[in-house]
């Protein structure tokens, strides 16, 4: 049987021994190699992880990829501007796309039960598995994830298949057909909340997106722990995903929620980690610039 060319995607920074890690992963899938082809994106490094990389993708093509190549940026663009540009180095003939994050570590299965299950259902457009902390397996990183009326949102764990409203990027198999369909990955994030973004457009479009609880990815972070300069995108963008998928009456709702319940929560949060005032500005700046409708790279 002939099964669907996949093109996998990543992007990496920094991480040269996180990332080689993961892409020997990938050369342990067992799904047939000659049907996968990689492209990987250094965004601007400042370590060996090129040269780590250039090395490992050597052993994908002796292995039998398809494809397998390095490209470099000079200037760093971030993950939401990754992606996009990624998105066009995948060939006509992938039939599905598998984003992956440098940090993570997918077991031998991974590829071809998320390939089956896109197979089985041709409705669904994006399935991915759940997240796992590498260095406490068994305990969740990422599960389902649903955003509410009112913008709030929540995760759900299941034991069987589970429709939901968005998925984490760590591990994200779309079908390519929707990923052209909904635009791909927005740039105007920069980091944070792109996924919810990009899933929530595959809905409008009418496509699923299912989680997978049967298959589990091992993710290289430490959960709770958020840097400084990251936490202005996660409070703006927020906003971002209100705009760009929200009706107006919805928008209003959504955003008068969070600045009346979500702000004071996350002032409090900040205040009890010793933030300190340079991490207030940050937050409040955050809120002002997601309602003024703020993109790209905003500190």
């Amino acid at each position: 049987m002939n099964l669907e060319k996949i093109s996998l995607l990543m992007c990496t920074r920094n991480r040269s021994q996180a990332t080689a890690r993961c892409l020997e992963s990938l050369l342990r899938q067992d799904y047939p190699l000659s049907s996968l082809e990689i492209a990987v994106l250094d965004d601007a490094s400042q370590d060996d992880t090129p040269r780590r990389v250039q090395e490992t993708l050597g052993k994908f093509s002796l292995a039998g990829f398809r494809g397998a190549q390095l490209l470099e940026n000079h200037e760093n663009m971030q993950i939401a501007a990754g992606r996009s540009f990624l998105e066009k180095q995948v060939s006509p003939e992938a039939e599905f796309v598998c984003f992956v994050d440098d940090d993570a570590d997918l077991p031998p299965k991974t590829l071809s039960e998320l390939a089956g299950f896109l197979r089985k259902n041709p409705g669904v457009g994006a399935v991915g598995p759940r997240i796992d902390v590498m260095s406490e397996p068994g305990i969740a990183a990422h599960k389902a994830n649903f955003v509410s009326w009112n913008g709030r949102y929540r995760e759900k764990d299941s034991l069987e298949p589970l429709d939901c409203d968005w998925l984490n990027s760590t591990c994200l198999m779309v079908r390519a057909s929707a990923l052209g369909q909904a635009g791909g990955f927005y740039p105007g994030f920069y980091t944070a909340h792109e996924e919810v973004d990009f899933c929530l457009r595959l809905k409008r479009y009418g496509w699923r997106v299912v989680y997978l609880p049967g298959i589990t990815v091992l993710h290289d972070i430490v959960p709770g722990r958020t840097k400084r300069e990251r936490l202005y995108y996660l409070y703006r963008n927020k906003f971002l995903v209100f705009r760009r998928n929200f009706g107006l009456l919805r928008f209003a709702i959504a955003s008068l929620g969070t600045l009346a319940f979500g702000l004071p929560k996350y002032l409090l949060e900040s205040l009890r980690a010793g933030g300190g005032r340079g991490e207030i500005s940050i937050i409040l700046r955050a809120v002002v610039h997601g309602l003024l409708g703020r993109e790209g790279r905003g500190l």
